[in-house]
């Protein structure tokens, strides 16, 4: 009887560690932006908000509307401080229409969410970070790894002194 319950409780644990194991994404590959979702960032700490109004500006065209940019937790510090982030640092970029309604400018149609997620071994051709926008729709990842160094990253070299992030905590 005694080997009956040693077989039972042994088989109890392997079944655990399969079920568990099975539940568990693998990792992402490197450099995977695709893989990247859109977390719930709506309570995390709002960092700033910015109108491009005019097409003098130059991203008037790709990026004219209100931008309101999150950060996690994890980056918070490193946001308000102008330090460098750690890894599991996630920044959030909300762009609106701008709709002038009485001579106030007030958000209209989401036109993108976009995403930047800090960890240095999975993303080390961009300075560390993966970055990822998403359709305001449906939510689906727009960027295809391939593409991500000419939607992105480009762009944000300019700011490698600054740990490639444009969007500083505003008190």
């Amino acid at each position: 009887m005694m080997r009956i319950g040693s077989f039972i409780f042994l088989f109890a644990i392997v079944a655990g560690v399969a079920l568990a194991v099975q539940g568990q994404r693998p990792a992402a590959a490197r450099g995977d932006v695709e893989s990247l979702t859109l977390p719930d960032y709506r309570n995390w700490t709002h960092v700033k908000s910015m109108v491009i109004f005019d097409e003098k500006h130059p991203l008037f065209a790709s990026f004219g509307g209100i931008h309101h940019i999150y950060v996690n937790a994890i980056g918070r510090r490193a946001s308000e401080t102008g330090g460098p982030f750690p890894d599991g640092s996630q920044l959030v970029f909300v762009l609106y229409e701008h709709v002038n309604e009485q001579g106030a400018y007030v958000a209209g149609k989401k036109k993108v969410e976009a995403i930047m997620v800090k960890d240095r071994q999975r993303f080390p051709e961009t300075g560390g970070w993966g970055f990822q926008a998403f359709d305001p729709q449906t939510r689906r990842p727009l960027i295809k790894n391939a593409d991500v160094k000419s939607a992105c990253f480009d762009c944000h070299a300019a700011q490698k002194d600054n740990d490639y992030v444009f969007s500083r905590l505003v008190q």
